[in-house]
This record gives structure tokens, sequence and C-alpha cells, in this order.
């Protein structure tokens, strides 16, 4: 309950600024909820309070994007408090035990897990002759240019978004992302198919949670060591540059129809944080330039891209995020020429 009535107290501070009882609502029910969240968190898990968790877990995650409060008091700016970034990978956790308890019971949760936001935006782009890919390579060279990179050690395995960034590898491992190049898979109706593959899906995650839970299970330690860093934020831009392709289409001359993706690209940009765990988390607390850059993208394709009046929840901070970014890396020295 508290989670609701701080989601909706945010949103009446969006609607009404200037009105400051909303404002100081949201603030007492947003610290209320997350401890009460991450007190349940610790609790037992079982088909009576697994809903209620997930949907608490989402709820906070709309929450997580709203508040800018951690940025109260900064001289220089400074992401290591940003809830958004690292509260939500608890998100990950739960999903993983939750989601073989929403297919035996028939959960509408266990349907939005079949449902692949960024396949759909990349087929779209496909269909009307753009590669969703485009913006990989030119994001690359920010990582391989000498100007923005810094030092980085490796990811402690007690981190506290390490068993996210495992379990998200090892699904990625299970269940590689298709290609949208590809001819499209027919779609059954048939109960029967549907069944069996949530049925598959429930193996998987099972399967995914047994080994990449802990560090040291010889599977999770293989697939961790073939992960460097350079792959890492590859494989984050793969998950962004659609987003940042269809801002590209918006904002350009000749604008494309999106209608038909506009639930799918609100679904990614709220979901991309969720899984920036791991060393991209450790990338943004740090302050990395390399990250910082790519996090300006993406909060310039927002403000593209996002209603502000729908997304309320994540309009004020795109516009807020990418100022304040922007003048963090011009005050590194580093002039930064938005692709978007």
């Amino acid at each position: 309950m508290s989670a609701i009535l701080c989601t909706s107290a945010m949103h009446f501070s969006s609607l009404c600024p200037h009105e400051p009882k909303y404002r100081d609502a949201s603030g007492h029910l947003m610290a209320k909820t997350v401890q009460l969240f991450r007190k349940n968190l610790s609790r037992p898990f079982n088909k009576q309070n697994c809903e209620a968790l997930m949907g608490t877990a989402l709820l906070v995650n709309y929450i997580s994007w709203f508040d800018l409060d951690f940025l109260h008091g900064q001289t220089k700016l400074d992401l290591s408090k940003d809830q958004l970034f690292f509260l939500t990978p608890g998100i990950i956790e739960l999903w993983f035990r939750s989601m073989p308890i929403f297919i035996d019971q028939g959960s509408i949760f266990a349907d939005v897990a079949r449902h692949s936001p960024r396949f759909h935006i990349e087929q779209a782009l496909v269909s009307w002759g753009y590669d969703p890919e485009r913006f990989v390579g030119l994001l690359m060279d920010i990582w391989d240019d000498p100007r923005y990179q810094g030092e980085s050690g490796p990811l402690k395995s007690d981190e506290p978004t390490s068993c996210a960034w495992r379990l998200l590898l090892g699904m990625e491992n299970q269940i590689p992302h298709a290609s949208p190049k590809s001819p499209p898979a027919e779609e059954s109706c048939e109960e029967d198919t549907h069944n069996q593959s949530l049925t598959h899906l429930k193996e998987v995650i099972t399967d995914v949670t047994d080994k990449f839970t802990s560090p040291t299970h010889p599977a999770a330690s293989m697939v961790l060591s073939s992960q460097s860093d350079r792959s890492v934020f590859e494989t984050l831009l793969h998950r962004i540059s659609p987003l940042l392709c269809c801002a590209l289409l918006a904002a350009g001359p000749i604008r494309c129809d999106m209608t038909s993706i506009s639930a799918d690209i609100e679904e990614l940009f709220f979901g991309v944080p969720v899984l920036c765990s791991g060393p991209i988390a450790c990338w943004i607390s740090d302050g990395d330039s390399r990250i910082l850059v790519l996090l300006c993208h993406f909060y310039r394709a927002a403000q593209i891209l996002l209603s502000k009046e729908r997304n309320w929840w994540g309009y004020t901070r795109s516009c807020v995020m990418e100022r304040l970014i922007l003048d963090e890396l011009k005050s590194r020295g580093l002039h930064v020429d938005l692709l978007i």
C-alpha cells in the first residue's frame, strides 16, 4: 500500500510541482516503501506473497525513476546514491525466485516474462530498412577513446548487484537474444505449445538460479571468466541502440509512425536500468566517463520518445540528468556531441 500511495503522490507532484505537500508526502512514503520492501524480501518466499512482492517491485522501479532526491546538496555529480541503478537490481533476483511459482500458478506475470520489447522494436526497425545496431559501433568508439578511459578494477563477488549480474549472464547464456533479421518463428495458438514454452522457461530459470546464484559454481565461474569490460559495455549498447535509433527517426525530417511499438519503447526504457548491475553499476557509481556518455544518450532518447504526460515517471529525470551529465563531462574537459 505504501508503494501505491508513494507512486500516486509522485504523480500528483509531477502534475502540481509547486505544491510541496505532494513532494513531502512522496518523500516520506518512499522511505517507508523501500524499508518495507527490503524487509519483505528477506522473509520466506511463497505463492501467497510473490505476486504482491513483484507488483511492489515494479512500483519501486517507477518510484526510483522519478526520485531525484539524491541530487540534493551535490556540488559535483555523484550517481552512487541513485537508487534507480542500485535498488532495482533486486527486481532481477526477485524475478528469478518468483517466476517458477508464477508459471505453476498461471499468473499474468508468467506471460509478461515471455514478451521481449527489444526484439519487437528491432523487428520494426528492420522492416523499415534501419539497422537497430547502428549506434553500437559509434559508441564503442567512445569506449576505445583514451580520453574517456579511467581506471577500473575487477568486479567483487560481494558487490551488492553482483548476484543479479550473474543471474542475467546465466539467462543470456541459456536463451540468447534472437536476431530480428532472422525469419520470425511461427506463433502457435495451441495451449499445449504455450504450456510447453512456459515449462521450458521454468526449467531454464531453475537451472540458472541453481548455478549462478553463487560465484563459485563452475558454470558461473566459466561464464564470468569469459566477460571483459569491453564486451559488457558492448552488450549494454546492443540493448540501448534500438531506442537511440527510434529517437533518431522520431527527431529526423522523415518521421516513422511508431504507434505500433510505443508500448514496447516505454517498456524497454523502464526496464533498462534494472539490467544495469555488476560492472555497469560499478561504472555508474564511479562516474566512468564512458558510461556517462551512454547515459546522456539514453536520457536524450527518453526526452524524444517518452510523453511528458503519460510517462511522467521518466520525463523529468531525463531532462535533468542529461543536463547534469553534460555539465560533468564538460568539467572534465570532454565535449560531447550527442548523436541524436
